[in-house]
């Protein structure tokens, strides 16, 4: 994925999460996903967009920059934003 379509997709979720005035705050590290609240969980979904933004326009960051992109993905299916179905078709290319 070129960092362009990166740059697409989070710019998508972060309209998205300032339209639901969803807050930016990263996770309690000594905790799971799972015992976080729903409003905690968006939080650091939210939180990891500037990290992808930061990583993806470093030279040899693209691991990590899709890493992070997989993790924010996940929060949003699992809190029910997305289908997996529609998170594969936010990564396709507009060519395709």
């Amino acid at each position: 994925m070129t960092t362009e379509k990166i740059l697409e997709i989070v710019e998508k979720y972060q309209r998205e999460f300032e339209n639901r005035s969803i807050s930016k705050r990263r996770m309690d590290v000594s905790k799971t996903l799972g015992q976080l609240s729903s409003d905690e969980r968006l939080a650091h979904a939210h939180y990891l967009i500037d990290g992808i933004t930061q990583y993806a326009q470093i030279e040899g960051e693209e691991g990590k920059t899709g890493r992070h992109l997989a993790s924010l993905q996940m929060i949003l299916s699992f809190e029910n934003w997305y289908t997996l179905e529609d998170l594969m078709s936010h990564n396709r290319s507009n060519e395709s």
